[in-house]
């Protein structure tokens, strides 16, 4: 939520979820942990999922990675570098990274803008 403290009302909002959201992992502790502790529900419900072949510390694919993989690669691109570049300096500014939107299929200063230069929905260069 604290993202969001540019804007007064999304960090209102953002702050309530959050507030739902570790009230929610509060109570799914104070109820699992239990459990676990009496029963081992836990460690006897991972130990039935998971197959004969897979010993300690082998690795294994579950069936739904092995589904939402191929369709996940579609939509998504992640370029894992972008985050380490930014760290240590290597680059300054995004545009590296991001293709730069222009309008009307003219290529100038005047109609285009890089996408990560918005502010509050307006883009940078763009009337």
């Amino acid at each position: 939520s604290m993202g969001q403290m540019a804007d007064g009302a999304q960090l209102e909002r953002a702050f309530a979820g959050a507030t739902v959201h570790d009230i929610f992992n509060l109570l799914s502790v104070a109820i699992l942990f239990p459990l676990e502790i009496i029963s081992h529900y836990l460690y006897h419900l991972t130990n039935a999922m998971l197959p004969d072949s897979v010993g300690d510390g082998e690795k294994w694919e579950g069936p739904i990675k092995k589904i939402v993989s191929p369709f996940a690669g579609r939509v998504l691109k992640a370029n894992k570098d972008v985050i380490k570049d930014i760290a240590t300096g290597k680059v300054e500014s995004c545009d590296t990274y991001y293709p730069v939107l222009c309008l009307d299929g003219i290529e100038d200063y005047k109609h285009c803008a890089s996408k990560c230069d918005k502010d509050e929905g307006e883009e940078v260069g763009v009337d």
